[in-house]
């Protein structure tokens, strides 16, 4: 499982209701369609230091790293290099 499926696995189980379940798509708009908020962006940061033991630096906590699964997937990457 690549890290853009573990990052939606995540989202859906853990941050969004059950009726936008089936919609999400990695480069959805997560904080326009309202799945993902500040709250989310907290439980978000603690599941990402936790699965790939990274830690997300606060400049690098804003709304282009957290817009879409695959920006959080690319900060994941840059992260890990």
């Amino acid at each position: 499982m690549g890290n853009e499926e573990i990052i939606k696995k995540f989202i859906v189980d853990e941050i969004i209701s059950s009726n936008s379940k089936n919609n999400l798509s990695y480069e959805d708009s997560l904080i326009e369609a309202g799945v993902i908020d500040s709250l989310g962006i907290m439980k978000m940061l603690a599941f990402l230091d936790e699965k790939f033991s990274i830690s997300i630096d606060d400049q690098e906590v804003i709304p282009e790293n957290f817009e879409t699964i695959k920006a959080i997937s690319n900060l994941v990457e840059k992260k890990r290099l």
